[in-house]
């Protein structure tokens, strides 16, 4: 929200195991220590809290459910411009490579005008880029409005919406995570069968104009989305008019080495192989997964276009119980199990029911596959905040999400379009859920892997640290044994003379 620097640990830092910030802002502002009944925790601001967990649970039905819900219109875009579906999945790639590239810029939005002001402009956007949809003559537009325009829109709103939760609450994240991400998996078990009945009503340009005026209710939740009370702005009146440049410039030029903070990586190494993780498993193995899923079972004939979307909520439904799933597994397991872990997993079994979706060849089978894969992404895109908090730390959350999706977007540019491509060369849609298969399973082992590595190489040097005090014991005793063997020998030679 403004531009900061880090000093020593003092009493009173909002995070009790992280250096302290000290907040001051080009126009003067500063941000004052906390009362001793704020400073221990940040579950303190009450009830408003969960408002704002409310709010964010609104953002993610639409930020993360909406591309996860597009199959219907997908579908009906794509018969109506009797376009390839190489041609149309570049909707779906430019809209995800924006959403999720633009991370940092939303940081940096964050940090200049907050978070309110932020996620405001998002929702203003992609509600146009919606609306302006149903003009479209060619597909080439629909790049450029539900691509480019909601895309970035979207994109802004991304990172705050879960940056926001870890100001307000600390003790009781992992369930306020579930609580925000379980919107995601509301807006895919509505949005399929809802856009499916606006395009059978309205046709496809009469569901965007609705859908839009839909959109726009993020805004509410943007207006709740204030400063917490435990981070009180007050004016600074102390700085002397001679020194205010001076100060300025020095907050600048900090500003621009803080605001991409790539030291993140240095300081976490796991950041980085979580970041690639991203990369491959879920923006090239995950992302255009569920259109390509209805896409797939519309090829196959199984069943009408009323049924076919309901796989989608289905897909949803399942979604929503896999993201209960981490607060009972940190309960039964008493946090034993890393959340990295758990990300890593869940991407491995996805990818290995995507080799194996070829297997369904009925609605009913296709259907359990769809849950299958909506249980474990739900479990994933849970998981993924609860790892970039303990990797990176609760201040780092939204700066560290706003990489991880920055790695997103990259993916998504490759992605769907190589899936369509793939489908039109071979004509078989069993041959692209091969390759996201592949990159899900990669992505997988990617976050395992150097965790355990890591795990392994710090309980070797725990073991070599004990085995050298244990050594350092032995020479001790044995010292100490002489010691007194001598003393007492020299003793007695005393009396006997």
């Amino acid at each position: 929200m403004f531009p900061y620097r880090r000093r020593q640990m003092v009493q009173g830092s909002i995070f009790p195991s992280q250096p302290a910030l000290d907040i001051l802002g080009t126009n003067g502002y500063q941000v004052l220590t906390i009362d001793n009944e704020q400073k221990h925790s940040r579950d303190m601001q009450g009830c408003y809290s969960w408002i704002v967990v409310l709010g964010s649970h609104v953002c993610c039905l639409f930020v993360y459910g909406w591309y996860q819900a597009i199959g219907p219109l997908f579908v009906a875009i794509q018969h109506y411009f009797e376009e390839t579906s190489a041609r149309t999945s570049w909707i779906l790639a430019v809209f995800l490579s924006l959403e999720f590239g633009i991370g940092p810029v939303s940081n940096v939005c964050v940090k200049k005008f907050g978070f309110r002001v932020t996620v405001m402009i998002g929702t203003v956007m992609s509600s146009i880029g919606f609306f302006i949809s149903a003009f479209a003559t060619r597909i080439e537009f629909l790049y450029f409005s539900i691509g480019i325009l909601a895309g970035i829109g979207y994109g802004l709103i991304l990172p705050p919406h879960i940056g926001i939760i870890s100001l307000y609450i600390n003790k009781h994240f992992a369930l306020a995570n579930s609580l925000a991400m379980s919107g995601s998996a509301i807006g895919i078990f509505v949005f399929p069968p809802l856009m499916q009945y606006l395009i059978d009503s309205y046709g496809w340009r009469g569901a965007v104009i609705i859908f839009s005026g839909i959109n726009a209710h993020m805004g509410i939740s943007a207006a709740l989305y204030r400063t917490p009370a435990s981070l009180r702005l007050e004016r600074s009146h102390d700085v002397k008019q001679e020194n205010k440049s001076e100060v300025q410039h020095s907050n600048i030029c900090r500003d621009q080495c803080e605001i991409w903070d790539f030291s993140l990586f240095r300081q976490n190494p796991l950041l980085s192989t979580f970041t690639l993780a991203n990369l491959f498993g879920i923006g090239v193995g995950y992302q255009s997964l569920p259109a390509h899923l209805l896409a797939r079972a519309d090829t196959k004939s199984l069943g009408s276009q009323n049924q076919l979307a309901f796989l989608i909520s289905f897909l949803g439904l399942s979604s929503l119980v896999g993201r209960w799933v981490p607060p009972l597994i940190g309960c039964i397991s008493k946090n034993r199990i890393t959340s990295n872990t758990l990300f890593g997993l869940s991407l491995l079994l996805t990818g290995i029911m995507s080799m194996l979706s070829s297997l369904a060849t009925t609605y009913a089978t296709y259907a359990v596959f769809a849950c299958f894969v909506g249980f474990l992404s739900g479990l994933c895109f849970v998981v993924e905040n609860n790892a970039l908090k303990e990797i990176a730390g609760p201040e780092n959350l939204t700066a560290s999400l706003g990489f991880a999706v920055l790695a997103m977007s990259i993916g998504g540019i490759i992605g769907p379009p190589t899936a369509g491509y793939i489908y039109d060369v071979t004509g078989d849609y069993n041959n692209s859920f091969y390759f996201y298969g592949a990159f899900l399973m990669l992505g997988g082992l990617i976050a395992i892997l150097p965790e355990a590595y890591l795990a392994k190489r710090k309980n070797a040097s725990t073991d070599m640290k004990g085995d050298h005090n244990s050594q350092e014991m032995a020479d001790v005793d044995a010292y100490v044994s002489r010691s007194c063997y001598v003393n007492a020998a020299t003793q007695t030679g005393k009396e006997e003379r």
